[in-house]
């Protein structure tokens, strides 16, 4: 199930228009917005669970909010479709931070459902009447003052589920994992070990321990076989043991950075409901050719049976190599187009893409720096 972000005027973004499907790469050159695109979400996730200006300090602060290249008088506007729904922000942002009340709406299949206009102290949802409240936006307010199953539900759940992960592979290798119950990965990583053994050990989720061991044992032949865990107290870690081998053990803090890459990716994909949305920047890092085309495939696989939408920002010739019969899964941000992002099909002609490898032409073709 796809889903649609349009973004003016956000940072370096200064205008997007972005409807992913599946796994898709987002590659351009440095600076020219990957990593603010895969955060946007965050920001409205963040916007709708904690109110916009918390949002605001967690994505970096006021300074920078709109793009320095575009007149002051330019509205930011924040749009976010999914499920029939449309949830646009208007954000006015100065040095001092956000100007309330946000212009906000919210549209189901082009009904409008609710508006904040700017400068409004009350809206309407339904027969119902809400006093506009700095520290909430109107969607939350709604979706808390509604019956259990909101019809708000499909489009909230994507929302709040979203990761954009960040791996601290180092904490992770040094202390393991603090022993807990959940079942979801942190966008750190930093619960990978406790969440793995979870999933091992309950009969419906075991499964996904299932799908990330025979991935890895594909991606790694030589190296990986096997893992069983290691606990004290209040933490859990795992150890590796190599094929065909019961008694050698490798413990993971010597184990590849690329390895464990790997091992936290599988594990995004099988840590969000199904119909979520991903984001990871640089998956390749550390990676092998060959488990980089096991691991594209997995994540095919399972975004397929499960409806994810997997967004991998990278610069990896190789991993461009994996989408040649898919350029229209490749985004490419130019960073003086007028669209700023193009899927690579409608940049440049198919059937003349097919006939090179994809990452050769990176850098030559599209996606140049300077131009």
């Amino acid at each position: 199930m796809s889903f649609h972000l349009q973004i003016k005027n956000y940072r370096v973004l200064q205008s997007v228009d972005f409807t992913p499907d599946g796994v898709c790469l987002i590659v351009g050159p440095n600076g020219c917005g990957k990593t603010t695109l895969l955060s946007v979400i965050e920001l409205l996730q963040y916007a709708f669970k904690e109110g916009f200006g918390n949002a605001l300090y967690h994505s970096g602060g006021p300074w920078g909010f709109t793009h320095f290249d575009l007149p002051p008088d330019t509205l930011t506007n924040l749009t976010i479709e999914k499920a029939g729904f449309r949830w646009e922000l208007k954000p006015t942002v100065t040095s001092n931070g956000v100007m309330y009340p946000i212009e906000e709406t919210m549209t189901k299949d082009d009904s409008t459902l609710f508006a904040v206009e700017q400068g409004a102290s009350q809206f309407q949802y339904k027969q119902s009447e809400y006093v506009t409240n700095e520290r909430t936006l109107a969607l939350k307010r709604i979706y808390d003052n509604t019956s259990p199953v909101s019809e708000l539900e499909s489009f909230i759940q994507p929302l709040i589920h979203y990761q954009h992960y960040r791996y601290h592979l180092w904490t992770l290798r040094k202390h393991g994992s603090p022993v807990g119950s959940e079942n979801e990965l942190y966008y750190n990583g930093e619960n990978a070990f406790s969440v793995l053994r979870n999933w091992q050990t309950s009969k419906p989720l075991r499964e996904r321990y299932e799908f990330v061991i025979s991935v890895l044992v594909e991606a790694f032949p030589s190296f990986f076989g096997d893992l069983d865990f290691e606990s004290l107290t209040q933490t859990v870690s795992i150890r590796i043991f190599p094929p065909n081998s019961d008694k050698k053990c490798v413990p993971i803090y010597f184990v590849s950075n690329g390895f464990l890459n790997a091992l936290l990716h599988l594990m995004a994909v099988c840590s969000v409901p199904d119909g979520s949305i991903i984001g990871i920047d640089e998956p390749e890092n550390g990676l092998h050719p060959y488990a980089i085309r096991v691991l594209i495939e997995a994540l095919r696989d399972r975004a397929q049976e499960h409806n994810l939408t997997v967004l991998l920002a990278t610069h990896s010739p190789l991993m461009l190599n994996e989408f040649k019969e898919e350029s229209h899964h490749v985004y490419v941000m130019e960073e003086n187009s007028p669209g700023q992002i193009i899927r690579l099909d409608k940049l440049k002609e198919p059937n003349w893409l097919k006939a090179f490898k994809l990452g050769n032409l990176y850098g030559k073709e599209f996606a140049r720096m300077g131009d």
